[in-house]
């Protein structure tokens, strides 16, 4: 066996881990994003969760497309694009589409993201959102996740301004 086809083991196996709520939960606690919410929570949440996968040079999101879907990358790096152009990057334990979120009305996606390599992401459909958002605890923790995250994007934003100017 080749070093690729170790690989490619090992992804599947990993993927198959992530059918068990035990394990999708563990998953999810890694990563930074979930931080801020208790494990309570965080079962409720990893419960709702699907696990998608990606080959690199997929699509997770197309800009202008409808907003109907939240990521949190488990495995893997992500690039991103506005008009065209790369902007910047998702990586392990960071989200995508957290407009989500916080829109009651239909919106569009802002940006194309796309896989680098193999993408595992934990994706929460708007039905799911919406019955996180209907626990108002659930939803208090998952608010304050992702402004935190959209803190964290600002300010990468800000710093790659100053290094344009």
């Amino acid at each position: 066996m080749n070093e690729i086809d170790n690989i490619e083991i090992s992804l599947a196996n990993f993927i198959k881990q992530l059918e068990s709520t035990t394990s999708r939960f563990s998953e999810l606690r890694k990563c930074s994003f979930f931080d801020p919410i208790p494990n309570e929570y965080l079962e409720s949440i990893s419960r709702l969760t699907q696990i998608r996968t990606f080959a690199a040079g997929d699509k997770l999101t197309r800009e202008g497309d409808a907003t109907h879907t939240f990521y949190v990358v488990l495995l893997g790096k992500t690039t991103v694009y506005c008009n065209g152009k790369k902007v910047g990057k998702i990586i392990y334990g960071e989200c995508i589409g957290e407009g989500t979120f916080f829109n009651n009305e239909k919106v569009s996606r802002t940006a194309t993201v796309i896989a680098d390599g193999h993408v595992v992401v934990a994706e929460l459909d708007k039905t799911s959102i919406e019955i996180l958002r209907c626990d108002a605890k659930v939803k208090d923790y998952m608010d304050k996740a992702l402004l935190i995250a959209l803190f964290k994007k600002l300010q990468g934003a800000n710093q790659r301004i100053q290094e344009l100017l």
